[in-house]
């Protein structure tokens, strides 16, 4: 190896690792979202997050579903631990809040609330 071979190594070892870093959040993309996309979808993302609100929004005025702080105040008397992710998603159209908490002993659990109601549906271990 030359002199500026040797030099040239370094940086090059250092923009192969901040490429493979910058690509990591596109291959852990949840699968999830990355399914609910059609291959004709061309929205940036910011627009599906846009587009999500005013539906969520608009189920709200409707009384579709119940505003998160009401649903959380029945969730954390019926499950404990720490909330750490929650979602809406529509299934067999009806409304459900998905909430990941962490219990005390350091457990995933996923809970799903109707979130007309309120009422949890289903508690099961994170998987």
């Amino acid at each position: 190896m030359s002199a500026s071979t040797m030099n040239l190594l370094p940086i090059t070892l250092r923009l192969t690792t901040l490429a493979a870093l910058l690509a990591l959040p596109l291959v852990t993309l949840p699968a999830s979202r990355a399914a609910a996309q059609s291959a004709t979808e061309t929205a940036p993302p910011a627009e599906d997050e846009a587009q999500d609100q005013e539906i969520a929004r608009k189920a709200l005025e409707n009384k579709e579903i119940l505003p998160l702080s009401a649903v959380l105040a029945k969730v954390e008397g019926k499950v404990p631990g720490d909330i750490v992710e929650i979602e809406l998603e529509r299934k067999k159209g009806q409304w459900i809040y998905e909430i990941e908490v962490i219990g005390e002993d350091g457990r995933v659990s996923d809970v799903d609330v109707d979130a007309r109601t309120g009422a949890v549906i289903n508690v099961a271990p994170d998987e």
